[in-house]
């Protein structure tokens, strides 16, 4: 491939980007993330199940990763806070998730992650949480870029 080549295919890049909207843009991004996330989960059943385990015991994991949700939260919060329409409410709510479990996250980690951890999630349960994740970030998807 030529330099051309590379930067006219940035420069089409570029162009379907400026022709989304905020909430287009970030649910791109989140379906991209969940199709990820969810494809790992069927593919590395074991590592996801001790997940929330490694978050409460491993004091620095847990606050790198509460400090990073708390901010990816508020990022997303702070460009797109939109309540009019089907998609800018999932992303919405998303967001404020992220922000709140990072809050939690951040405050009570271990009582928090202990309640999240009623939810069983074995190596056998995340095929289902697996596809779950994979169809949801597929809408998400489909939906930014429609």
């Amino acid at each position: 491939m030529q330099l051309a080549d590379l930067r006219s295919c940035n420069k089409g890049m570029d162009a379907m980007i400026e022709t989304l909207s905020t909430t287009q843009i970030l649910a791109v991004f989140l379906g991209l993330y969940m199709v990820a996330a969810g494809v790992g989960m069927l593919t590395d059943r074991n590592a996801y199940a001790t997940v929330i385990e490694d978050l409460r015991e491993n004091q620095t994991l847990g606050y790198v990763t509460s400090a990073f949700v708390f901010a990816l939260g508020a990022a997303m919060v702070a460009v797109h806070n939109l309540w009019s329409g089907p998609l800018a409410i999932v992303v919405s709510l998303v967001s404020w998730g992220a922000l709140i479990e990072g809050v939690l996250m951040l405050a009570i980690r271990r009582p928090f992650l202990g309640l999240v951890g009623v939810v069983p999630f074995t190596a056998a349960t995340a095929v289902p949480f697996g596809i779950g994740i994979i169809v949801f970030g597929a809408v998400l998807l489909y939906a930014g870029l429609a």
